[in-house]
């Protein structure tokens, strides 16, 4: 594991990784989001900043996660088609 140093919002993180390259990608999106949040909501309270995003990756994750398990149903329903024409193939 490596030592990598993360800046967000001004404060400095130490954390160790694997993937510390990955790791400052994820970081530079995350300050990205904040500064995106920081000019839409005109606030200087870093811990109000931490909630709008901690609830907009929620409501994203929620979202996607919604879309997964209809895909899933969708491919199912598909799959169980394809086992029908098969079926009367035979």
């Amino acid at each position: 594991m490596k030592s990598i140093e993360i800046k967000i919002l001004g404060r400095t993180y130490y954390f160790r990784s694997d993937e510390p390259e990955k790791l400052k990608k994820t970081a530079e999106y995350v300050e990205n989001q904040l500064e995106k949040l920081n000019e839409r909501f005109n606030t200087i309270d870093q811990n109000k900043l931490l909630v709008l995003y901690a609830i907009s990756m929620t409501e994203k994750y929620l979202a996607e996660n919604d879309d997964y398990k209809n895909l899933s149903v969708k491919l199912e329903q598909i799959n169980n088609l394809l086992d029908d024409i098969e079926i009367s193939k035979k």
